[in-house]
Order: structure tokens, then sequence, then C-alpha cells
């Protein structure tokens, strides 16, 4: 037929033999699929297909955001050991406001080994007038949050070595109604008190501070072991204590570990960290001795907190791994329904 693109038989060949010829040779591969699928044509979309894929699309999503988690920030592995640095020097960072006159307040600290050191001259000394702010009771006070390495050695860096140092007084006061004592100094790494107290209710003193001068109600605003470093919490940051009576005890006791923290970068920070509880009681003259009391015991152990991360090439390989393992089970949940 004229027009017609249909390839003529070869010369020599039937019609007969050509057309067998032609249905013998196989169609050209247009798709290959080694998984039994159901045909369109016998689906039919339902709502608890639908339900299923959400469910299966919210799983998929935790999981992405799980190993993104990891790689973005990490997880953190605590190692304790033996702390082999125990008997060396340690920094005390301390900075607190007490409701008496600075003239009047006296600051020792005395060691296990037996030493005492009068470090009223050592700490600083400004008149000022008693503020609590924002400070409140230890008791109502909120837990810190444990914080990761990156963000521990991140706020050690941001503080340069120029504002590694106690800020100004914000009311000062030239013999003002009340003291703000801060400071820095080294004591030995044994167990140790340091206390405030008035003259001539603690040590022994030629001088005798007026019964109504007293008043040991105080906040604190810093108090931590090792360099010191404003932007990191501890836990008795920002903490008060409130009394009316002239003869009141305040006591702290501190559980000190050395601690060393490694971010997913290896930047080392070595510091050391506290728990602490507290009790406080009213006394009579004669019976106590009225002060603030913070009495630290140095742990024999040490805590690593080390930060670890996955790399590029294992969070893409995960997610490979995950996409394979839930993209197998798509097929099912498919909001469709087979007919028959």
């Amino acid at each position: 037929m004229q027009g017609s693109n249909s390839p003529e038989p070869a010369t020599g060949t039937t019609p007969s033999s050509y057309l067998l010829d032609v249905l013998a040779q196989p169609a050209p591969l247009a798709a290959f699929d080694a998984f039994k699928k159901t045909a369109p044509t016998y689906k039919e979309r339902t709502a608890r297909g639908g339900i299923l894929t959400v469910l299966l699309a919210f799983v998929i999503g935790l999981l992405v955001w799980a190993e993104a988690k990891e790689y973005l920030y990490g997880e953190a592995d605590y190692e304790f050991s033996v702390d082999r640095m125990i008997g060396r020097q340690l920094q005390l960072n301390f900075d607190a406001t007490v409701a008496t006159p600075c003239h009047y307040l006296t600051v020792d600290v005395r060691d296990a080994v037996g030493d005492r050191l009068h470090i009223s001259d050592e700490f600083k000394k400004d008149g000022t007038s008693f503020e609590i702010g924002q400070a409140q009771r230890l008791q109502n006070l909120k837990g810190l949050d444990d914080v990761s390495a990156s963000k521990m050695v991140r706020d050690s860096r941001r503080t340069s070595k120029r504002n590694r140092v106690f800020p100004k007084t914000a009311h000062y006061i030239e013999n003002g109604p009340a003291c703000r004592v801060y400071g820095t100094m080294s004591v030995k790494k044994v167990t140790g008190n340091l206390h405030i107290t008035t003259l001539g209710h603690g040590y022994l003193s030629w001088e005798h501070t007026d019964h109504a001068l007293m008043n040991l109600s105080h906040v604190i605003h810093e108090f931590s072991f090792g360099p010191y470093f404003p932007r990191i919490s501890q836990p008795l940051d920002n903490s008060a204590e409130i009394t009316g009576a002239h003869f009141h005890i305040f006591q702290y006791f501190l559980s000190v570990v050395s601690t060393t923290y490694v971010d997913a970068r290896r930047r080392v920070l070595e510091t050391s960290q506290y728990s602490v509880t507290d009790m406080s009681r009213e006394t009579e003259h004669g019976k106590g001795v009225p002060g603030i009391f913070f009495k630290y015991d140095i742990e024999p152990m040490s805590l690593t907190i080390r930060e670890r991360t996955t790399t590029l090439i294992q969070f893409l390989v995960r997610l490979a791994g995950i996409y394979a393992k839930e993209g197998t089970h798509a097929e099912p949940p498919i909001p469709t329904r087979s007919l028959r």
C-alpha cells in the first residue's frame, strides 16, 4: 500500500514466514522492576491508607531529626577516673554582699592541713547598700540543666583575659550599711572552710562588733573553683539568704569534682564543678559563732565530659540507611486498596 511504513518482506520469503519472524522478536525493554506491583487500574484510595502514610512520614521525620541532632550537637560521654592532680593549688572565686558594714567583717580560710589564712586583706571590700535584686533562696533556684561541652568551651572562650575580672560595685557607698566582698585566691586542693564572721564573734579580736550592727543576710553573686569565667553558671550564683536575727549561722556544704570538658572540635576546658547543700539556724550569744561558712570537700576523682558527634559521611550513610529501610515499606501503606 502506498504511504505505508511497514517493512517489506525480504526477497525469497513468503508473507506467512515473515509474519512469524516478526512475532517471534521480543518487544523493546521499556522498564524493569523486580518487585511485584499492583496495577493502578486495580487500586482505590482509602482514608486508612492515608493515615498509615502520614504515620510513616512522621516516623521517618523523627529518625532524620535524631540523626541530625547527633550530627549537629553530639552526645555527651562521661568518664570517671582517679584525680592525679590532688594536693595541688586550686583557684577559688568569691563575690558576695553581706548586710553588715565592711569594717566589722573578717574573712578566713582554714584547711584540713591546719593552715589558717586570714584573707580579709586579699579580698576587696566595697561599702554598698544591701539589695536582693533577682536573687532567690537556694531551694527556689532552678537546678542547672546539663550543659553541653560545646557551650562550656564556647562560653569560656568568649570571656577574654581582660574580662576575667570582677565588675565594679554598682552602688558604691563609702562606709555603707552593707559590704561587697569579692576576689580570687589560691587554696590547697584539700578539704577546707571559708567563713565570714564579725569582729569579736569568731577568732580572737581586740574589737567587738555592736550587736545592733550584725546582720548576716547575704547575696552570693559568684562562688566557683578553677579559672574565673563569669559566663559559666554555678549552683550558688544569684542565691540569697535573709535573716532578722543578729546571731545566725549559715552553712554551705560543697562537694567539688575536677572536670574536663572536650567538645567535638577537641577543644579542652579544665575547671571544677560542685554540688551544694545548705543549712541555717539562729543561735544565741555565747552558744555559737554567727557567720557564713562554706565547707568544701575535694573529691578524689575527676570527670571528663567528652562530646562525641558523627562525621558528615557517617551522617549521610545513616540517612541512606533510613531511606532504604523505610523506603522498602513505603509501598504497602500507599493510600490505595486492591480491587478484586
